[in-house]
């Protein structure tokens, strides 16, 4: 399927500055920034701005145009909503609410092992880009809103439009929007993978055949080509952005669920899983238009190289985040640093949990599952622990981001934001 050029204005370095976090990943998909990271977390040294109650869910923070959004649960006429908001960044005043679908999630955030408790809600972190927020619900929904107003400017429905099926959990993948595209995956046979127009909602290509998962699918730039990378049921799956067209695959297991994204550092992508799978990485090389791929190393197990929906920061090529299957390990898993060329485990440090990580100005930004926050020094010798404090009451699957000198951070109960 051919498709005009298009031009690069939606969610181009361009068009944000570096005091936004529009994306779950940061502003180029790979959860850093430069901003600087707070160098003591004990009181007083962190000013709380403001602090808002959530209905619920998992979904994190993003930040434009003054504001900052995430989608929580509302109950409108007797029935709950996964409903988008926006809050002042200055002084947390909620500035518009807007109801989207029905939620309905089978109870997934509240099963398990004892300690996975505190709620359950949408899954999916919105996305702010060029005036606009694009949500993608736990039913297959993409919306697109208007960021200052909330008004809904367009939707699909991947389930009722365009042949697909809904997964266990519910979808929690973030929509991946790139120049004056939102691309997203979730459609059926011939269409799993759909391309739409950021300002208007048309279709502009739709293609393949591939199960989705719980994954946020990312950007990035390998050998000189912008690429959208996938995980999907076959494994890591690589689309030209332009017209979906698939570059290489890497064939990778799939069980129950796969939900942390693809982690890039050079030529190599690394991928895990829960359930028994584990993790990997792949080596991509290219000759003129023909791609291959080489694995380097595979570890099979939840106790390794899992990460069941953590996804890690790569640095001077050693991988930092939360690893072990979630049910095994609430309020106790650890926190790892792990070489993505080989993957030997440098060093573990137990008590996070499924948390999530950033980097801010070369330092590690660690949430443990039930809201304590530490500051590591990213040194594969050893765990360098910086600062460490309890920030925010609920369950904490969210990632905590940096933005312009605001410390972010999202529970099932709570929303808070700190000055750096």
């Amino acid at each position: 399927m051919t498709t005009k050029p298009f031009p690069l204005f939606v969610l181009t370095a361009a068009t944000l500055t570096a005091a936004d976090w529009p994306q779950v990943h940061g502003v180029t998909h790979d959860r850093k920034t430069a901003e600087k990271a707070p160098v003591s977390l004990v009181e007083g040294a962190l000013k709380k701005s403001w602090e808002i109650s959530t209905g619920g869910g998992f979904s994190s923070f993003v930040t434009g145009d003054g504001r900052a959004y995430t989608v929580t649960l509302t109950t409108v006429d007797g029935k709950k909503r996964e409903t988008a908001i926006a809050v002042d960044r200055k002084t947390g005043r909620q500035l518009w609410e807007t109801p989207l679908a029905p939620a309905d999630y089978r109870n997934g955030g509240e099963r398990g092992a004892p300690g996975n408790n505190g709620g359950d809600g949408p899954r999916s972190t919105p996305v702010f880009a060029g005036g606009r927020v694009f949500v993608f619900g736990g039913e297959f929904d993409l919306h697109a809103l208007d960021a200052a107003t909330g008004k809904v400017l367009w939707s699909h429905h991947l389930l009722r439009d365009f042949g697909g099926k809904q997964i266990t959990w519910n979808s929690a993948a973030s929509p991946l929007v790139l120049d004056d595209r939102v691309i997203v995956y979730g459609g059926g046979e011939g269409q799993s993978y759909l391309a739409f127009r950021a300002a208007t909602g048309a279709l502009l290509w739709k293609t393949g055949t591939d199960r989705p998962t719980h994954t946020t699918p990312i950007a990035a730039t390998l050998h000189g080509k912008q690429q959208a990378l996938f995980m999907v049921a076959r494994g890591l799956v690589s689309l030209d952005p332009a017209d979906g067209k698939e570059l290489w695959h890497y064939p990778f297991p799939h069980v129950t669920s796969t939900a942390a994204s693809p982690v890039v550092w050079q030529d190599i992508v690394n991928v895990s899983a829960a359930y028994g799978v584990g993790g990997g990485a792949c080596r991509v090389t290219r000759t003129g238009d023909k791609w291959d791929v080489t694995e380097l190393w595979r570890v099979p197990g939840d106790r390794e190289t899992a990460a069941h929906w953590s996804t890690a920061v790569v640095h001077e090529g050693f991988l930092y985040g939360c690893y072990g299957r979630a049910s095994e390990s609430f309020g106790t898993g650890p926190f790892k640093c792990i070489d993505i060329r080989t993957g030997k485990i440098q060093w573990a440090r137990p008590g996070f949990g499924p948390g999530q990580v950033i980097m801010a100005g070369g330092k590690l930004i660690a949430s443990t599952d039930t809201g304590v926050i530490t500051i590591i020094d990213p040194k594969p010798d050893a765990y360098h622990e910086v600062a460490k404090a309890d920030l925010i009451d609920g369950k904490v699957w969210s990632t905590p981001i940096v933005s312009d000198g605001q410390l972010l951070i999202r529970s099932t109960t709570h929303g808070v934001c700190y000055e750096l």
